[in-house]
C-alpha cells in the first residue's frame, strides 16, 4: 500500500469517529421527548462533534500541503525558541503550567518560519495535555550528531503529533516522538561564523 493511499484510509478512519458521533447524538435527541433541556443540550453536543470535526480536518489539510523540501538557513535557533515560548506563555500561565527553557547557543541549519510553526504546534498539544499546575521542560544543546531539541513531558498520540513531525522534518528536523518526549536533531551549521547576534554570545539561557 503506497504512502497517499495509506493517508487517505486513515483520514476517512479518523474523520468517520466525529461524524459517526454527530449523528447517533442527533438521532438519540430525536428519540426523546421534545422539550427545550434536551433540545439545547443535544446542540451543545453537535457543536462540540462540529468543532472536534473542523479541528481534524485543518490539521490534514495542512499535513497535505506541507513541502518537505524548504529551503534552509543558518540560525541561532534560541531566538526563535524563545520567541515560540513567549507567544504561549499566557496560555500557559492561564493552566499554571510553568515552561522552563535552557538553552546554548545553537548554528543549526533550519527552515526557521517552518520551525516556529513547529514549536506552536508542539507547545499548545503539550499545554493541553499537562495537568494544571504541571511542568514543561524544554531544552536546546549541542548533541553527537548535531543540535537537539528536547521537550518533555511527551504529547499524545494523534494527528496533532504528526503534524509536528512532519512540520520538524519540513524545518529541517528529525524528529522522535515517545511517552517521555519529543526529541529533535538540527544539522549543525559546519561554519557558524554567521550567525553573530548578541543572544550568541551569552551564557545558556533560562526562563520561566
Amino acid at each position: 500500500m503506497n504512502q497517499q493511499r495509506e493517508f487517505i484510509n486513515e483520514t476517512f478512519h479518523v474523520l468517520a469517529q466525529p461524524i459517526t458521533a454527530l449523528r447517533a447524538t442527533v438521532e438519540l435527541g430525536l428519540l426523546k421527548t421534545p422539550s427545550e433541556q434536551t433540545a439545547q443540550r443535544v446542540l451543545e453536543d453537535c457543536l462540540r462533534l462540529i468543532d472536534r470535526l473542523m479541528q481534524e480536518l485543518a490539521v490534514m489539510r495542512e499535513m497535505v500541503s506541507l513541502d518537505e523540501e524548504l529551503p534552509l538557513e543558518t540560525c541561532d535557533g534560541r531566538a526563535p525558541l524563545q520567541c515560540s515560548v513567549e507567544e504561549m506563555a499566557l496560555v500557559a500561565q492561564d493552566r499554571a503550567i510553568a515552561i522552563h527553557v535552557t538553552a546554548e547557543p545553537a548554528a543549526m541549519q533550519c527552515n526557521e518560519a517552518m520551525f516556529r510553526r513547529a514549536m506552536f504546534v508542539l507547545l499548545d498539544d503539550m499545554i493541553a495535555s499537562t495537568a494544571q499546575g504541571g511542568e514543561i521542560s524544554i531544552s536546546l544543546r549541542k548533541g553527537d550528531d548535531g543540535f537537539v531539541l528536547e521537550a518533555r513531558p511527551g504529547t499524545p498520540h494523534g494527528r496533532r503529533q504528526e503534524l509536528c513531525q512532519k512540520l520538524m522534518q519540513c524545518a529541517g528536523g528529525r524528529t522522535v516522538c515517545s511517552a517521555s518526549g519529543t526529541s529533535v536533531t538540527f544539522r549543525e551549521e559546519p561554519h557558524p561564523s554567521i550567525v553573530t547576534t548578541e543572544l550568541s554570545d551569552k551564557q545558556p539561557l533560562s526562563f520561566h
